[in-house]
């Protein structure tokens, strides 16, 4: 779900510094979520693989790899030019999204306890 060993390695056990990594990597998932939906309601293929493709990378990047599945069907179907699928699994990252968020606030709390 969410590789914590490479969040702590990438900020170099930076408490300060991966804070902000993962304010600024839900800010990106929150502006491209609802991009996401639009585009899958609007049958923007092009743009489902692209935002798709954007947030699978990022959520790697920061060893969060819950939500990819998810993204990588939405991605993996605009490639093959259609979205059969696409909402369903788009309900799923929306969800894993959320449960990420809980775990990394529970994770940066626990950081914060002496």
């Amino acid at each position: 779900m969410i590789d914590f060993d490479q969040l702590q390695s990438a900020c170099g056990g930076d408490a300060a510094l991966l804070r902000e990594l993962m304010d600024m990597y839900f800010g990106q998932a929150d502006q491209i979520i609802p991009g996401l939906r639009q585009a899958i309601l609007t049958g923007a293929v092009a743009e489902v693989n692209h935002l798709a493709h954007k947030l699978a990378g990022s959520s790697l990047a920061c060893g969060l790899s819950a939500i990819v599945p998810s993204l990588r069907r939405m991605e993996q179907g605009a490639k093959a030019g259609h979205l059969e699928g696409a909402e369903a699994a788009m309900a799923e990252a929306a969800s894993a999204l959320e449960l990420l968020r809980k775990a990394v606030q529970d994770h940066l709390r626990q950081s914060q306890s002496p």
